[in-house]
Order: C-alpha cells, then structure tokens, then sequence
C-alpha cells in the first residue's frame, strides 16, 4: 500500500467492518458509558449491521428513562478493562530474557561470536529498559482488548540516546498482509488542533523494508484526507523536516519492516470472509459483549434495589406542618408532641377511645435481595473471565479457598493454556523487532550490531511451585536414588547457569565433607575415643591412630572369635554370658 492521494476517505472504507467492530471493544475496554450507549442503540446498530435484530435486546441499548420520577442510571462493572490489564501482567509482568551468541547454532549465533554475542546481548538489554517493558504491557492490553496490535521502532535524538519502542492500536493503522504476514503498514495520528485554524491535520508514516516515509495532510472533513501539505505546516512535525530526506523519507539500515502486528489469537471468525481484514486477530471480548452487558444489567438492578430499599415514613395530611404560604409542607421527624386527633369514623384506631400518634405513622422499608444479586453477578463474571480464557482464581475470585498448592495451579490451567498462547504469538515478532532495533541503533546511533543473528528470547516459568511441595519432589528423589546432586540444585533454581549450578555443588559437598562418611568401607576404619573397634570416622582418633579397612576388618575377626570363648567359657562356669 503507498500513501493516499488527496481527497481519498480516511480510514479507508473498505476497513469500515473491522472499525466497527473496534469501535464496540474500545468501548467496552475503555469504560466509555456514552459511546456503549451510542453504539449499542437500535437505531445505530440497525443502520450499521445486518444483525441488528439479534443484539437489540441490549441492555445499554435500551432508551434512558428521562421522565423526573426515574432516575436514568446505568451501572457499569469494568470487567473487560480488568481482563484486559491483568492479562497483560500475567503475560509481561516480568520482562522476557534475551541472549545472544551461546554457541549452540542457533539464530542468535548467526554471524557473530561468542563475545560479540556477548556485547550485543549487552546493548539489547540496556535498550529494553523500564520504558520498553511500560510499552509491552501497554501493547498487550491493546491487543486482548482489540485482537492485536502493533508496535514500531521509533527514535529521537531529543527524547533518548538509542531507539526505542512505540505502541499503535489497531484501529490507528492500515496494514497490509500477504500470506498472513505484515508487509507494510500506514500508521496515522491525528494532531492537535491550531488555534484559529478549523482545519484537522492527520501525520502518516509508511513503514516498508528498510524505510519509513512521513506526510501531512490538511482536512476540512472528519471523514476525507484532505490535501498533502509540508511536514512544516504543523509545530508537531516541524522536527521531522530536519531529519528527512527530498522524498520525505529515512532509511532504517535493517532489512526488516521497522514494525510488527502481533494479533491474540487466529482465526477471527467474524472477519474470516473480509479480504483486508481476515488476518487481523481475534479480540478477547469476541462473544462475550452480551456477557458484560448481562452483568451491568444485574449489577444495575441490586444498585436498584439499594435506592428503593430505603426507609420511608408515611404521616397523613394532618402532620404536615407548613412553613408558610407557597413553600408547600413538611414532616418533621424530630417533633416530639402532637395535637390527640380522638375517635374518628374512618380513623386508623376506631373503638380505642383516643387518637394514637404511633397508629397514624406507617414504616416502610423493603427487602434487598443482596444474596440473590451477589450470586448472579459474581457467576456472570467468572463466565466472563472463563470467555476471555482465564481463571476466575487469576483475578482474585476464587468462589472458595483452595486446599493445596497443586489445587491452586489446576484451577489456573485455563490462564496457563492462554498465556502459552499469548507466549508463542508474540515470540516470533519479538524477534524480528528486536533484531530490527539493533538495526536502528547500529544504523543511526553507531550501536554493535547483530550481524544475521537474531536474539534468543525467553520467558519465566508461568507456575511457581510450592516451596514444601518442591521440598517434597526432591526428598522423594533422593530416596529413590533417581537424581544427582547437580540436577537437584538445577531443578531448585531454574535460573540458575551451569557455572551457578557448579559453584552450588561444591559448597554443598564442603559442608557435607565434615560429616563422617557413611560408606560400609570406612565403618570399621578408625578407634573411638574410648579405644574400640567397633566403629568411628575416617580421621585420626583420641590414640591417633588410623587403621586401614583390611586390618579393621581382621581385627574385627578376631574380636569376634574372643566374645565368642568367653561367652562359651561363662555358660561352663554357669555365669551369665555378656
């Protein structure tokens, strides 16, 4: 795709179905109570789909009552915001180790060496910093929430010394794919507004192998490009200018696209027959839309019950006290005497004799079916979680307290499988991407390099086992005599390298080498303090002396055959054998 000619729509409509389906996520994502109620409208819905019928019976698309004796209130639960958030933190909570050069001829050995694998790997870490582990977060919940997203090398020598990572949601791009693999794509932004110009000013930039191209458009109309004017028509791109060259361009040094699309899951069922869209991904909110609206609906019927459920006081007529002409009448709560009406026809306490105050005052307070609600909503959002492919554990609702850390990590199987997922559609573009920012760095900032190789990335064990239940696995280990030192020490710390792992065994078999040795060699190879034979440690005793096994063993022998005689020559003697 090449950029706009002048006048052209803008976004193109032939991305007007996958808009509209962006447009009802965002919504959801971003707790935008007025674009639901917009957008979820029968009118709306039955102009901009088919399938209006189907979808009428939205909550958020039914009419606001505007009459003064109900009061238009909608609750909304942040359901899918939460999915969203949590769901990036699940995936990116820490950030993915990188390594290059491990010899092991792989990509990341291609082209360069051990220790230039060392520098390299050295620059990519200090380039994915705090920011670029902020933009990955933020990137992962634009894509459960939209069905993917993109993520751009970008630079400024006035904002940072090395390029950096940039974040675009789906619906601010117009990609191209060919065999489901991105080959270019435009992203665009629209800019502030200039004082006293009504003009709107849209910047695109067109990122293909090796290049990015900027233009700026000026537009009367929301819904057309407009005409391409200078980069210098606008304050916000005027440094952009100084960095282009005459075709309004800048090489990139990589022979990769300078971005990636990393969508959450394929296919996208609803836009499987759209020729542009079909290779976009499959947002997490995908059939789960009702499902949120069920649960703002029943949370907005418990608040309802909450408002009516208040205590009400009836009085007749007769207790209202005016304040005077025009300023109606009221009942004061706190009146301690009042005037005896006596017996009355048609009184509340006929045949008593006297007027009772407390007979003329009725208290009115109904129910509120909090049990019933609470177990509604907490089942429509544990439906939701599940939807979206994840536990209701990993967000904190539980239902009931799990009894065992294996239970614990069973009822989180969902989440797992999900992450994984999420773990094998991101590996691949992480690649590219940070091969491309070695790229930008060399190119521009004079950075090491990479040579062909691409980095080795991988994440962190999802499950954390219980300290007791790993203690369990490996006594269990040891006892079968089923692992080594080496593989119990690895398997403990996973992290840990082989030169960690080495240095852990040999403090471990130091403090082991004072103890005495338990092998059936060195059972009878020393005297004890008190001069027998019959055991000891390899090592000098009391006397200093150290007696080999062989002598140990004959000496035993002999000491055998002594207790032996005088225990025969005892029972003769009729004494007691010792």
């Amino acid at each position: 795709m090449t950029l706009p000619a002048d006048g052209e729509y803008w976004p193109p409509t032939r991305w007007s179905t996958s808009l509209a389906a962006l447009a009802r996520y965002d919504a959801w994502y971003t707790d935008d109570l007025e674009a639901l109620q917009y957008l979820y409208a029968t009118t709306n819905l039955q102009q901009a789909t088919s399938v209006w019928s189907q979808v009428r019976r939205f909550f958020w698309g039914s009419p606001t009552p505007q009459t003064t004796t109900e009061r238009p209130v909608k609750m909304h639960v942040p359901v899918a915001a939460t999915i969203a958030r949590l769901g990036a933190q699940v995936l990116f909570s820490e950030l993915p180790g990188v390594q290059f050069g491990d010899g092991d001829h792989d990509q990341d050995d291609q082209g360069i060496t051990g220790p230039q694998g060392k520098t390299v790997e050295e620059r990519l870490v200090e380039l994915l910093d705090d920011d670029a582990h902020a933009a990955l977060l933020e990137a992962d919940e634009y894509r459960n929430a939209h069905g993917g997203v993109f993520v751009k090398v970008a630079w400024n020598r006035d904002v940072a010394d090395g390029p950096f990572l940039d974040v675009i949601a789906t619906d601010a791009a117009v990609p191209t794919f060919t065999n489901g693999r991105l080959r270019s794509v435009i992203f665009w932004t629209q800019l502030a507004s200039i004082d006293g110009d009504k003009n709107t000013y849209r910047l695109l930039e067109e990122h293909t192998v090796g290049r990015i191209e900027f233009a700026l458009y000026q537009s009367r109309s929301s819904k057309t490009i407009g005409m391409r004017v200078p980069l210098t028509g606008h304050p916000d791109t005027e440094y952009l200018a100084a960095m282009l060259d005459d075709d309004s361009g800048i090489t990139t040094g990589s022979t990769l696209l300078t971005a990636v699309y990393v969508p959450r899951s394929r296919p996208n069922g609803r836009l499987r027959r759209d020729p542009v869209a079909r290779d976009l991904g499959r947002s997490a909110y995908d059939g789960v839309e009702d499902l949120f609206d069920r649960i703002d609906e029943a949370y907005t019927s418990w608040i309802r019950d909450i408002r009516l459920g208040r205590a009400r006081i009836v009085v007749p007529k007769g207790f209202l006290t005016i304040p005077g002409p025009g300023k109606g009448a009221v009942f004061d709560s706190d009146q301690e005497i009042f005037t005896p009406v006596g017996e009355q026809v048609g009184s509340l306490n006929v045949g008593t004799g006297t007027g009772s105050v407390e007979s003329f005052i009725t208290m009115f307070q109904p129910n509120i079916r909090f049990k019933e609600h609470l177990e509604t909503v907490t089942h429509l959002i544990a439906k939701a979680y599940q939807a979206c492919g994840y536990s209701p554990q990993t967000f904190g609702d539980a239902g009931e307290v799990a009894v065992t850390a294996t239970e614990v990590t069973a009822r989180q199987s969902l989440t797992s499988l999900t992450r994984a997922t999420g773990v094998m559609y991101w590996k691949p573009q992480l690649k590219k991407l940070y091969a491309a920012l070695l790229d930008v760095d060399r190119h521009v900032f004079a950075g090491p390099g990479r040579g062909e190789a691409f980095p080795n990335i991988e994440w962190s064990d999802s499950e954390t086992i219980a300290p007791e239940v790993q203690a369990r696995t490996l006594q269990a280990l040891v006892l079968a005599e089923a692992v080594s030192l080496y593989t119990r020490v690895g398997m403990l710390h996973e992290d840990w390298d082989a030169d960690q792992i080495d240095a852990e065994v040999d403090r471990i078999r130091n403090d082991l080498s004072m103890l005495p040795d338990p092998t059936m060699a060195h059972l009878w190879a020393a005297q004890a303090d008190n001069g027998s034979i019959t055991g000891g440690a390899d090592f000098k005793s009391a006397t200093g002396v150290v007696v080999d096994p062989a002598t140990a063993q004959k000496v035993k022998q002999q000491d055998t055959t002594l207790s032996r005689a005088d225990a025969k020559a005892n029972n003769a003697a009729g004494q007691p054998s010792t």
